[in-house]
């Protein structure tokens, strides 16, 4: 079960790719690639609460994986850093 709202992260997704909310095609692809990334982060140590900056990292997580799904570039610094940082919170001592 999501610690997050769906069809919020859904709305932030869609907002965030430029495609209207009433633009309901890639719903389930994009909820599916929002699961995706949620068990991702779980797999790298990352358990999410319902924060905003959880949703957002989520999100951003969520968005550059479809905008680079074709591509072999690695993950950006900034998001590396910003999934390394939200890991370290989680397990600090």
């Amino acid at each position: 079960m999501a610690t997050y709202n769906e069809a919020t992260a859904l709305a932030l997704v869609k907002s965030r790719l430029n495609i209207l909310s009433t633009n309901t095609a890639l719903d389930d692809y994009l909820f599916a690639r929002i699961e995706a990334a949620e068990q991702e982060l779980k797999g790298n140590g990352i358990a999410l609460t319902d924060s905003q900056d959880d949703m957002m990292l989520l999100v951003d997580l969520t968005v550059w994986q479809y905008q680079n799904r074709d591509s072999s570039a690695g993950m950006p610094e900034w998001l590396r850093l910003r999934r390394r940082e939200r890991w370290l919170r989680q397990h600090d001592p």
